[in-house]
């Protein structure tokens, strides 16, 4: 279960990094004109990554909602109807807080990682090229 968590979690960072590529390559325009007008390298990868975590918060905010809503309708159905037996759980999951934020920022931080490259690419881009591009 391991080796397929990790093919996941790196066909998912590859997911995202695609994402971002394709969404610097539709806004090559936008970013050479902030370039243009004083935009430092600096603030363009900066921009990129700020729109990654928004992106990252967002998105880790959904999965933790509909994992924890998932796990207490498991929970609810299992009470109610499936038939006691020994040593029956009260709940099968340990959601606690600590679990739930490291959810999140495993969804941020991950998001923000395959957007590093592609924010790079973009902060290297020069003006001339992503206007007449």
């Amino acid at each position: 279960f391991l080796v397929i968590s990790f093919v996941i979690v790196g066909l998912s960072a590859v997911n995202i990094a695609h994402t971002f590529f394709m969404l610097i390559s539709e806004r090559r325009r936008e970013i050479g004109i902030l370039r243009a007008v004083g935009a430092s390298r600096g603030d363009v990868r900066g921009i990129i990554l700020a729109e990654a975590g928004v992106i990252g918060v967002a998105s880790g905010a959904a999965g933790v909602a509909v994992g924890y809503g998932a796990a207490k309708i498991f929970d609810f159905v299992s009470a109610r109807f499936w038939e006691n037996f020994p040593f029956k759980p009260a709940t099968y999951f340990e959601l606690t807080p600590m679990l739930l934020l490291g959810a999140l920022g495993f969804a941020i931080g991950f998001c923000v990682l395959g957007a590093f490259l592609p924010a790079r690419r973009a902060a290297q881009m020069q003006p001339a090229e992503a206007l007449i591009g």
